[in-house]
């Protein structure tokens, strides 16, 4: 028996690094000419307009954005395989496409998923910054390409995917934690004003589920209930997205109930995945997933197999 466990063991350690070898993640951003309340409707195969691809060794991911004096702008994650750390970019909606990608926010740590606020006149941008370990906000000082850091909302918080939004009086954000599952454990802060103090929830983590919890775009309401999308992991990161429906937010209760599944679009190359849906006036911004070579990541991922899970796998760890 031993020795089929590790015969095993050896076949699933060479699909896997088969996987990681040959198959890398690459994800991309388009927007479709619907409302985000349309995809409650469940089954929708709606046509995605995708930006341009990026250069080689780059992808784009996370999109939000905004509308404003009739132009559509929207702020991405801009990953680069080679430094291993992503920017947020910018691209704005033209005539006959998009204009060329500019950078927004360069951080000394890997940034994402931008976040967008527009209040008092004013645009706020909350990027995941988790691997520096807070949750800061940032204001437009000439949107979309000039930015300042304007306060640190929760310090010493790895979080991941941070999504803000007011509802009944009060700001909730919400996100994973990096150090305590990224994928599967849903935390809550609420406070009286976007900059804050933020209380974290007294039942934190609100939710324990890798198939609903971590945020994935913009809460929005449709006829009186308020819907919040969040990512499926539970088969492969980034999956799907699942809507869900919040049934009760307060400063001591959360609950939510999941109403619909928007899977991978399955027309064109990026049919492998989707980790966002983002309101943008009456239409959604969308990325889908695709696997391709990348030579950096063949080389790391051999480096690290090399020397960690090549002995665990065979010695039996």
């Amino acid at each position: 028996m031993e020795s089929l466990n590790q015969i095993h063991r050896v076949r699933e350690f060479f699909r896997e690094e088969y996987d990681r070898a040959f198959r890398h993640e690459h994800w991309h951003v388009g927007i479709v000419d619907a409302p985000i309340h349309s995809f409650l409707e469940g089954d929708r195969r709606p046509d995605v307009r995708w930006l341009p691809l990026p250069p080689h060794g780059k992808y784009f991911a996370d999109p939000f954005g905004l509308e404003r004096a009739s132009a559509t702008t929207i702020l991405f994650e801009e990953f680069d395989f080679r430094t291993q750390k992503g920017v947020i970019s910018w691209v704005e909606e033209e005539a006959h496409g998009f204009s060329r990608p500019e950078v927004a926010i360069e951080l000394d740590v890997h940034a994402s998923y931008p976040f967008l606020i527009e209040r008092d006149g004013a645009v706020f941008c909350i990027p995941e910054t988790a691997y520096g370990g807070e949750v800061s906000l940032y204001r437009a000082s000439d949107f979309p390409s000039r930015w300042t850091k304007d306060t640190t909302l929760l310090p010493r918080v790895a979080a991941l995917d941070s999504t803000v939004f007011e509802h009944d009086g009060r700001f909730w954000l919400m996100c994973t934690d990096l150090e305590d599952g990224p994928f599967s454990k849903l935390r809550l802060w609420y406070a009286p004003d976007l900059r804050g103090p933020w209380t974290p929830h007294p039942a934190n983590p609100v939710k324990t589920d890798l198939a609903s919890a971590r945020p994935a775009g913009t809460p929005f309401t449709w006829e009186g209930e308020l819907y919040r999308p969040s990512q499926d992991s539970s088969k492969t990161y980034g999956g799907s997205v699942v809507l869900n429906r919040i049934v009760r937010l307060t400063t001591t209760d959360f609950r939510e109930e999941r109403v619909a599944t928007v899977g991978p679009f399955q027309d064109g190359m990026h049919a492998h995945g989707v980790h966002t849906l983002a309101a943008v006036g009456d239409r959604t911004l969308v990325d889908g997933k695709r696997f391709a070579f990348e030579g950096r990541m063949m080389a790391r991922n051999l480096r690290d197999s090399v020397g960690n899970r090549w002995p665990r796998t065979f010695l039996g760890a």
